[in-house]
């Protein structure tokens, strides 16, 4: 084979490769919003949180606008006795791009969070470095929770999981379902995610809003 050849079977079997994690991602979203909308209705999650409607969802593509580098889904949650809607269950699968640039990863992550926004790709969005304001305070907590703490409404938060470290339903449970509860019933970073495989990052001195990912 010359190497014109090689240059041509390399093309077609990244294109497939590609076309495949596509295909594993629709998959994985599919059971990650399965999961967690099962998950209000148990009892002890129930009694104060209820869906306010159908998840949302979109997509971002890498910056020649030619693959999906980035999805996003949002699950609107009332917290009872309110009756409209208080926030957002957010999951942001990132393959590329802003999402994964935290200084010393090379690989595609998951975020899960709780947000006052749906994800939209433009001004809700989890990028490195993350992007600072005035109207709030960012903290990371256990080294893996990151938390917005705001004066005049709900705090925010977010941690991040290896994309292939969620291969099966019992990895979604262990690694999404299961935080998700103890976070959302008010337990704090340590108590959810210690021991966990969630992302561990630490602040990069010397430049507000960068992180870098630290060993496993």
């Amino acid at each position: 084979m010359n190497p014109v050849s090689d240059i041509g079977l390399s093309i077609t079997q990244s294109i497939r490769f590609i076309s495949k994690v596509g295909a594993e991602c629709d998959h994985l979203a599919k059971l990650i919003r399965e999961e967690v909308s099962r998950m209000l209705l148990v009892p002890d999650i129930a009694h104060r949180y209820r869906a306010a409607g159908q998840w949302m969802e979109t997509f971002a593509n890498d910056e020649q606008g030619w693959l999906c580098a980035q999805m996003g889904f949002s699950l609107p949650v009332i917290i009872k006795p309110k009756r409209s809607v208080c926030g957002y269950i957010v999951v942001q699968i990132s393959l590329s791009e802003d999402g994964i640039d935290a200084d010393d990863n090379h690989q595609p992550l998951v975020h899960v969070g709780w947000w006052g926004a749906a994800i939209d790709f433009d001004q809700f969005v989890m990028t490195f470095p993350i992007e600072l304001d005035d109207e709030f305070e960012l903290s990371l907590e256990a080294d893996r929770l990151f938390r917005w703490n705001h004066s005049q409404y709900d705090d925010e938060w977010c941690y991040s999981l290896y994309l292939t470290d969620i291969n099966t339903p019992a990895d979604v449970q262990a690694l999404i379902v299961n935080p998700l509860k103890v976070l959302l019933s008010g337990g704090d970073a340590d108590r959810a995610l210690s021991g966990s495989r969630a992302v561990r990052y630490a602040a990069v001195e010397g430049t507000p809003g960068k992180y870098r990912v630290l060993p496993r």
